[in-house]
């Protein structure tokens, strides 16, 4: 029997529960204020033409001000001319409420040069509300680019560009990013959002980035360890291609004590158990799952029926093995007679045994240290088992780091 495909999973939970970033609470616009005691060059033809725009934007004269508006480009000259023909735009369309005038408008006051280094940055800052609001990313990106790189920890700005980068599909540079944000948000005290994680993970998946999924995913259990993200790390680790092939025991055994297995992953740890020769986990599982109330009395009945007559003679010959694996020469017997007592529920003897196979060698010791750490784990001995995981090493220590996250979890 198989699971769903890992790969299949993984991808419906992230569709399921991995956010885009929203945009950070919306910031306040600034204040366009001009310098106080400003004197403008304004050229002698433009000064009715601009006096008659003003009028009409102040009067709100809409009939008269395409006219005065028109006049009033055709003799701009000066920087100040220009200036204040679009400052008298942009309070027009502020009037109008109309987002596509007003964008225009910022970058017509920025263009032409009239506008001192504060209004700049203030300019900036309200186009980027403003094109972030009315979903014009590309503009979200070209304003606040600039004010990240001069206000890096500008938390909002951060968090806002990124939404403009995920839209825009730049997702490494969302990435970093989003990354940023968190680091920085916790940095100050204050837990960042876990839809930032999740957006960033999601990323992270989509591109194959797997260190950054492994290191994401890792935070974001530590950050929000709920039963919903716990499962979703294991899914992630299952379709990140880095299992080795024969840990599926192992990672339905983390399934099933951390309450996150669902009905197929019963049934497939009972498959693993039948074929492994361990009777009594294949039947455990099986009755975890109908406990759990995810399997019916058909469900796995073949291993179930298969399995239950052969206990009671495979339990009584558990002595003999482990007499025979005490004085065995290599420490293989002492593995395999400590997963049968493990099968049991007996982990205090599972995990002797297995300190006899490392004792005794001839066994992979990452292999025999996450079995040792998983049946420390399920004894309750936190402190023996996070030791024994933490000696394993090579391509089962992500598994064993998904272990110690649980003890963290379990407390």
């Amino acid at each position: 029997m198989k699971l769903v495909s890992a790969a299949a999973l993984a991808a419906a939970l992230v569709a399921g529960t991995l956010a885009v970033a929203p945009a950070a609470a919306a910031p306040k616009p600034a204040k366009e204020a001009e310098a106080p005691g400003r004197k403008y060059n304004i050229s002698p033809e433009a000064k009715k033409p601009l006096s008659d725009l003003q009028k009409a934007v102040t009067a709100k004269d809409e009939t008269a001000y395409p006219a005065a508006l028109a006049a009033a480009q055709a003799v701009a000259k000066t920087t100040d001319d220009k200036y204040i023909v679009a400052k008298l735009t942009l309070q027009h369309a502020e009037q109008a409420n109309d987002t596509a005038a007003r964008l225009a408008a910022y970058q017509a006051v920025l263009a032409s040069g009239g506008a001192d280094a504060a209004e700049v940055q203030a300019i900036n800052h309200n186009m980027s509300i403003v094109a972030a609001n009315s979903g014009n990313w590309a503009v979200t990106e070209a304003t606040l680019t600039p004010i990240v790189a001069a206000n890096p920890n500008d938390l909002d700005n951060i968090v806002n560009l990124a939404r403009a980068k995920i839209e825009l599909k730049k997702d490494a540079e969302a990435l970093v990013l989003l990354q940023r944000a968190i680091q920085l948000s916790n940095a100050a005290g204050k837990p960042a959002p876990e839809s930032w994680y999740k957006s960033a993970l999601s990323i992270a998946y989509n591109s194959r980035n797997n260190a950054a999924v492994s290191e994401i995913d890792a935070a974001l259990v530590k950050a929000y360890p709920t039963p919903d993200n716990f499962k979703n790390a294991i899914v992630l680790y299952r379709a990140s291609g880095t299992m080795p092939s024969n840990a599926d025991l192992d990672l339905l055994r983390l399934s099933a004590a951390s309450g996150t297995a669902g009905k197929s992953e019963y049934i497939y740890l009972a498959s693993l158990a039948d074929q492994a020769g361990l009777p009594g986990e294949a039947k455990g599982a099986i009755d975890a799952g109908r406990r759990a109330g995810l399997l019916g009395a058909t469900d796995g009945a073949q291993i179930y029926n298969a399995n239950s007559p052969k206990i009671a003679a495979d339990r009584a010959s558990l002595g003999g093995d482990e007499a025979k694996a005490r004085a065995a020469a290599t420490g293989t017997l002492a593995l395999n007679t400590g997963n049968a007592y493990y099968g049991y529920g007996d982990y205090a003897k599972a995990a002797d045994l297995f300190r006899v196979a490392l004792q005794k060698g001839g066994v992979d010791p990452g292999f025999a240290n996450l079995r040792l750490g998983e049946a420390l784990a399920m004894a309750h001995d936190r402190a023996g088992a996070e030791a024994a995981f933490r000696a394993v090493t090579g391509p089962r220590a992500s598994l064993a780091g998904l272990w110690m996250t649980w003890l963290a979890m379990r407390g």
